[in-house]
This record gives C-alpha cells, sequence and structure tokens, in this order.
C-alpha cells in the first residue's frame, strides 16, 4: 500500500496531518482515538479512499456501525465519496451475524409486542407475577418514568399523578387538563373522572387535597370516599394486565433492553442473584420479585423464539459466534473491517469479529472516543476501549493514533469540557484544539433560583442569539422539558410520542402587543443528553441542575446495579461523560443553565458538576453579570413587569444591571 497518495481529500476537504497518519497507517490493528467533533466518519471514509486507491477490493471491505440510522449515515457518506454505490458492505454487527446464520427469521421490531404479550398472558394468571409486575412499573417510574401515572398518561405534578393512579387501581380512567398561563388566561392543571353511578369530580394542581396526596396517598383515597366515589381496588392480576395495556410499548421495551443486556454482556439469573445476595437485608426481597419476573419472561421469551424459528438481534450475533467458533460457515471472507464507535461497542461484538478474525486474519480500523461511552445500560463497555491492545493481542501488530482537532467547538468549550471529563483517571489523554474564540463569550452559566426563572433566563439570551442560529435545549432526562411550561405561553411544545424518544420540537415566542397574541420567533429542539449525541447545535443550552434529576443522576435502577462494573476510579464516570456529550454540542454558545442558592452560587450550585466547572474555569465562573455596587453574584428579578439582574446580598446591596446581552 506504500504507492498511495499522501495526500488525501474526503468529502471535499483534505484530511488534518493527524487524520492523515491514522489513515495511512497499516498496522494490523488500529485504534484511532477521537474527541467530539473531529470528524471520526471523515477518518473512517479516508481510511477506505486509501485501501481502495492502493489496490484493495471494495468488496472485502466492512463497515460496521452500531445501529440502523449510524448506517445510513455512514453508507450515504461513502456511497457519496466514491460517487455511487460503494462496493463494500455497510452494516450493523447483528446484521453480519444474521448473514452468518443464513438470515434465520428476525424477531426484530415484533419483539416489543411479542413480549408485551407474553407479560400479559402471565399477569393475567399468575398472582406473584402481577404482583412483581407492579413492583416492577414502580422501579421504572423511579428511575425513568417520574412523570408517567399507572393509567399511561405524563402527569408532571405528583398530587394529581396520585390521584390519577388511585382511580386507575380502581379501574375508573380519569381525564387530565394540562395547566394554561398566558396573558389571557391562567388555569391550573386538572384531574376530572366519573365512577359511572353519576359521581364526579375535578381537583386541581393547586388544590390543597392535590399537595397533601403528593406527600400521602391516603389522602387521595380518603377524598374519593368523601365524594362517594367506587373505590374497591382491583384485584393484582386485572390491575397489572390494565397497566401493560395502558404503558403500551413502554414496559416490553424496558423488558427487552433488560433482557439485550444481559446477553451481550453474557450475564445470567444465577449471575445477577448472586450479585443480589449481596445487597442489604432490606432491599433483597424486592429485587428478588424483579428477578423472578425477568426469570419467567426471559424463559418463555427464548421459548417461542425457538418454536417460530427466531433470532433476536443478540441472538444474530451469540448464535453466530458459536458457529464460527466450531468451525461453520463464517459469510463473506472480508480482508478489512473498519468498526465505527467503538467506545460503545459490547463484548458480544468483540466475541464474533475475533471469532471471524481467528480464521479469516482481517485488519481491523477501529474509530472511538472514550469521552463519549455513555450505553453501559444497553450493554455498552467502555472497558473494550481503554483494554484495546490486550483484547486485541495476538492478531499481528497494534497502533494507537489521535485525531484532536474539533471542527464544531471554540476552543473555550474544548477546555472547559475536556478539564472535566479529564479528571476520571481512565480517560485516555488528548490535547484537544478547537478553532479561535469568537469575539463574544462562548461559555456562560445561567443562575437561576427555580423552574420558573429557566425560561426567562433562556429567552433573555434567545432573543440576542441570530434567528439563523440552531438551538438545542439539553437536559438529562425527559422531564427536564417541563421547565420550559413556566415561560408564560413563551414556550410551544406537545410531548405526545416524542417525549419518548428524548426530543421534542419547541418553538419559541413572543407576546405581540397590537395583535393580543403570541408570535412564533424561532424553532429550537429539546433533547436528553443521550439523544443528543451525534448531533451539534450553534448554541446550546444545558439545564445542569439536580431539582429535576439533573447532573449527575443518581437515581439508582436496582436491576441494573446487579450488572459488573469494574471501577474507573472515579465516582459518577458515565454521569460525567453524559455531561461532556451535553457540553460539546455547542458550534458557538454554551449555556449551563443551574440553580443557586442565597448565598455564593459559585460555592453553592446544585449541580455538584457545575460547582467542580466553577472551581476549575475563570471563563465560566466570570462569564455571569455581576453586582456593579459589590462585584457580587446577581439573580434575575422581575419588577412592575420589568426583568433585571438584582443582587443576592439584597438588602444590604441594591445594586443592578440591565437584563440582557450576551
Amino acid at each position: 500500500m506504500a504507492g498511495a497518495s499522501p495526500g488525501i481529500v474526503v468529502r471535499g476537504h483534505p484530511l488534518d496531518p493527524q487524520q492523515l497518519a491514522a489513515v495511512m497507517d497499516d498496522a494490523d490493528t488500529q485504534l484511532v482515538i477521537a474527541a467530539a467533533g473531529t470528524g471520526k466518519t471523515t477518518t473512517l471514509v479516508g481510511k477506505v479512499r486509501h485501501l481502495v486507491d492502493s489496490g484493495v477490493d471494495p468488496r472485502g471491505i466492512l463497515l460496521i456501525s452500531l445501529t440502523n440510522n449510524t448506517v445510513s449515515d455512514l453508507r450515504r457518506a461513502v456511497d457519496s465519496e466514491f460517487g455511487g454505490a460503494f462496493g463494500g458492505d455497510v452494516m450493523t454487527i447483528h446484521a453480519l451475524g444474521n448473514r452468518i446464520l443464513r438470515r434465520r427469521p428476525c424477531v426484530g421490531r415484533d419483539r416489543a409486542q411479542l413480549l408485551g404479550r407474553i407479560m400479559y398472558d402471565m399477569a393475567e394468571e399468575d398472582r406473584r407475577f402481577a404482583r412483581a409486575l407492579l413492583l416492577y412499573v414502580e422501579g421504572l417510574r423511579t428511575v425513568g418514568y417520574s412523570d408517567m401515572s399507572l393509567c399511561g398518561l405524563s402527569i408532571r405534578n405528583r398530587g394529581l399523578r396520585v390521584f390519577a393512579d388511585v382511580l386507575f387501581e380502581c379501574g375508573i380512567r380519569c381525564t387530565y387538563e394540562k395547566p394554561v398561563v398566558s396573558d389571557r388566561e391562567t388555569k391550573p392543571a386538572s384531574v376530572s373522572a366519573e365512577d359511572g353511578r353519576g359521581h364526579r369530580f375535578t381537583v386541581y394542581s393547586d388544590d390543597d387535597v392535590v399537595k397533601k396526596a403528593a406527600k400521602d396517598t391516603s389522602e387521595a383515597w380518603e377524598y374519593l370516599q368523601r365524594h362517594n366515589f367506587q373505590c374497591e381496588r382491583l384485584n393484582p392480576n386485572d390491575l397489572a394486565a390494565e397497566v401493560i395495556r395502558a404503558w403500551g410499548d413502554r414496559l416490553p421495551e424496558a423488558m427487552g433492553a433488560l433482557i439485550s443486556r444481559c446477553k451481550s454482556t453474557r450475564t445470567t439469573m444465577a449471575d445477577l442473584r448472586r450479585a443480589n445476595g449481596r445487597n442489604d437485608t432490606k432491599t433483597r426481597p424486592r429485587v428478588e420479585e424483579k428477578l423472578f419476573l425477568l426469570d419467567r419472561v426471559w424463559d418463555m421469551y427464548n421459548l417461542m423464539c425457538m418454536q417460530g424459528d427466531m433470532a433476536d438481534y443478540d441472538d444474530m450475533v451469540i448464535q453466530a459466534t458459536e458457529l464460527v467458533r466450531a468451525g461453520g460457515p463464517f459469510g463473506k471472507r472480508y480482508t478489512h473491517v473498519l468498526v465505527d464507535e467503538y467506545q460503545d461497542v459490547s463484548p458480544a461484538l468483540v466475541w464474533l469479529l475475533r471469532a471471524i478474525r481467528a480464521r479469516t486474519g482481517f485488519r481491523l480500523f477501529c474509530v472511538g472516543d472514550d469521552w463519549q461511552s455513555i450505553y453501559s445500560f444497553s450493554g455498552g463497555d467502555v472497558w473494550q476501549f481503554y483494554d484495546f491492545g490486550e483484547v486485541w493481542k495476538g492478531f499481528g501488530a497494534v497502533s494507537v493514533s489521535r485525531i484532536e482537532t474539533t471542527y464544531r467547538c471554540p476552543q473555550t468549550i474544548v477546555d472547559l469540557s475536556g478539564r472535566f471529563v479529564s479528571a476520571n483517571p481512565m480517560q485516555q489523554r488528548k490535547e484537544v484544539r478547537g478553532f479561535r474564540d469568537p469575539p463574544f463569550r462562548s461559555a456562560q452559566l445561567l443562575p437561576v433560583n427555580s423552574d420558573r426563572d429557566i425560561p426567562k433566563a433562556i429567552a433573555n439570551r434567545l432573543d440576542f442569539i441570530d434567528p439563523g442560529e440552531s438551538v438545542f435545549v439539553i437536559g438529562r432526562t425527559r422531564a427536564d422539558v417541563y421547565a420550559l411550561g413556566y415561560g408564560n405561553g413563551q414556550f410551544r411544545f406537545s410531548l405526545g410520542g416524542q417525549n419518548q424518544s428524548g426530543s421534542v420540537d419547541i418553538v419559541y415566542r413572543r407576546w405581540d402587543e397590537d395583535a393580543g397574541d403570541w408570535v412564533d420567533v424561532r424553532p429550537l429542539r429539546f433533547l436528553t443528553a443521550h439523544s443528543s449525541k451525534g448531533l451539534e447545535a450553534d448554541n446550546v443550552f444545558v439545564l445542569a441542575d439536580r431539582d429535576r434529576g439533573g447532573f449527575p443522576s443518581t437515581v439508582s435502577d436496582e436491576l441494573s446495579d446487579l450488572f459488573e462494573r469494574r471501577d474507573e476510579g472515579i465516582a459518577f464516570a458515565e454521569e460525567r461523560r453524559v455531561f461532556y456529550v451535553a457540553m460539546t454540542r455547542a458550534r458557538r454558545r454554551l449555556f449551563i443553565v443551574n440553580r443557586t442558592d442565597e448565598d455564593h452560587y459559585a460555592q453553592s450550585a446544585r449541580s455538584p458538576f457545575v460547582t467542580e466547572l466553577l472551581g476549575q474555569s475563570p471563563v465560566l465562573s466570570k462569564s455571569t453579570p455581576f453586582c456593579p455596587e459589590c462585584f457580587g453574584p446577581v439573580r434575575i428579578v422581575e419588577h412592575n413587569g420589568k426583568r433585571f439582574y438584582g443582587c443576592w446580598d439584597y438588602p444590604n446591596c441594591r445594586g443592578t444591571r440591565p437584563f440582557g446581552g450576551i
């Protein structure tokens, strides 16, 4: 391959020196360590270009990415580079496994429906299973579905959600009305119901009984009894079956993800039970019931797959690995295999590639960013990245290179995020270079007093951002989007099914005095940190404070806690990477929105991650306006319909600054 041209142009741009060095390296096994925005896809396509220009038959090249969406993106990139259909293969590891299995019928997208049917049938027949399922649902509501009522409605107010739950437990459906807050009308959220015997009621979020029910569910039961509602609980079997129906695909998808994680990490039920044995005596019985649920569903799911001669995505990889290791056919003989997003590979993916490589000896080229490894909940294992040399020992020379010039972020954001994530002693050291800082502050802290200040602070900044620039609002969980609902109508959005994917389209609006109505100003998008990965926007607002969960998320998933984890030498190792991903979506400006207390915000930031950033970066700590009188921190103040920054030390200090400008 020495005859290849030393200069390579990919996607219309010449490769930078580090990209070129990685592409031209002809080691048997390569790992390219990247950072956010450094051109991982460009480097992969550049490697393909180098191979083809050096005489490698494209039909012997395989590119692997982890999801169907990223495979589609990669396929478009290589097809575009070669002016048409690329002769090599681009696929997920699951598709490769299924090709080896000679295209066995795939459970695929029907898995949720199959698991849902299994869970529904068992819930109707088995009392212990039904109780365990209801316990499992409560766990999901603690971790990922904090706003979800048993009846499947998304209800943010806890007291109203308690009323909806109590009604559902009695077999009564409710109607939920969202709050209305505008210049023309203010109406609290409400729950209404009728029991079929003519008894009706409506409770509002600001009612005393609703506030009491948020702390004590018995208040809701007593209220229903006082209003002569039929308050007889459904039996556990009927209730569990109804919850499965009401929650749609949420329960089977959660159970399917748990089964997938077990398969992709080779974790057995015996492993999980041994891990539960190390729990305290209070936790152990509750977790054992959830394991009973998982065991029953997994057994029946395997049985139905075998009866239908079907394989799910994980089976495709596992069974293909077993077949190849046993000397069976392995399909097409590739000479070069390129793997994208290597930081998120599962052990199962590596086992299949090792099995094939042991028989074919293909050359391996992997690109990934360990700073963005955030998918352990679905089987991703960052230690496959950390231990790369050991994992691929025995397959020829191993080389490790870096691409460290980001084409996304200005240097201030690069330094701020890189310094933070590098506190993990296991993370690879990188000297990331961003582009020159713009004339405005590219990283800013927006201190707020409460959720109600969050839309005000964001709206203020939006008024100073060019209408043509894109905007993301990134939260840790789906529930963070509710903070924008306090904007008195400034932000219009509908959750619907979008909220389940972690992405919500939002419109920012201003009040038009002449028209007497809201006027759409600009679109923006809410994303969870996980759903934002791989995306970018000109301006990014990160909702960091922990009053709604925030960064880091400390809510424990009892079943996830059973999976083996290796110590990375720092608390919240993966949560730190999640925060890094959120920060590095920004191309121009990064705004970190954080709750503050009534003492100096630099000492009392609600998110410990923001506290750490403030201690590390004078750029961030100085970006918030300061009091012109005492030079202390300021907060957002409203008075007579006007907004301004007022000193935290009021009334001792009465310094103010205009609320505006970025």
